[in-house]
């Protein structure tokens, strides 16, 4: 199968979706729209060093070869979605260029993540307003997202702003179609194929265990220790010479 992606299509919201989208933040926190507390930071801003840490650890941390294989795999989206007589596919040179310092800036050992709206600007010699439509393109065609956030301030009085905000956390994520496509450039299993090979290999540990093994495996101290027991005395009773000692 090519490498190739499908041109992807971007169904327009419904009337009622804004009434029930969620963003990404509301569903690592669990928490919905809550009214402005009155400080300057913008809604639902979670305090850092929260669900963030864990996110980076689970998306943000790959190894170099599948970095690249995720950059080309984006380049081909947006060729594939680029409709006849545009310049830019769904992503955009733009959206190409902050996906790429995203991939470049992540780090290697925690997967941290947070790079301000001008840093990106910066880096990549844009428009912050170029930058922020960017970001929108890659989390609506979804390569991206991200949890706003904020921190108290330290040594505040009591009537001066208590929190500030701090640069958005973000969370390198794949398209359904980018992943394949990654998956098959890595020659990755598929999943079915992960399935099968882990269901035999269960099945082949199971037909090929001894006693000693599962008792090794009770995770339970005590429990591992009855079954041996049991084991002791069901061994006693029935001796490999196959006669049981006189009383």
């Amino acid at each position: 199968m090519s490498n190739s992606l499908p041109a992807a299509t971007f169904p327009r919201p419904s009337s009622g979706a804004s009434n029930i989208a969620r963003s990404f933040s509301e569903v690592t926190s669990g928490i919905r729209d809550r009214a402005r507390s009155g400080q300057p930071v913008r809604r639902n801003s979670q305090n850092a060093g929260g669900a963030e840490v864990a996110l980076w650890r689970a998306h943000n941390m790959f190894s170099a070869t599948e970095h690249n294989a995720r950059m080309r795999a984006a380049e081909e989206f947006d060729h594939e979605t680029k409709l006849p007589g545009k310049r830019n596919g769904a992503l955009g040179a733009i959206g190409l260029e902050v996906l790429r310092l995203m991939l470049r800036m992540r780090g290697r050992k925690t997967g941290r993540l947070d790079l301000s709206y001008q840093q990106i600007a910066d880096k990549i010699h844009r428009s912050r307003s170029a930058v922020g439509e960017a970001l929108d393109r890659l989390k609506k065609c979804g390569f991206l997202d991200w949890i706003r956030r904020c921190q108290p301030i330290e040594d505040a009085l009591p009537d001066e702003q208590q929190t500030e905000q701090i640069p958005n956390a973000y969370i390198l994520l794949q398209p359904p179609t980018v992943r394949e496509c990654v998956r098959r450039m890595l020659r990755r299993p598929s999943e079915f194929v992960r399935a099968v090979a882990e269901k035999l290999a269960r099945q082949k540990k199971i037909d090929t265990a001894t006693v000693d093994d599962v008792i090794a495996e009770v995770q339970n101290l005590e429990l591992r220790a009855l079954l041996a027991k049991v084991r002791l005395s069901v061994d006693s009773a029935n001796p490999l010479s196959g006669q049981t000692e006189a009383l």
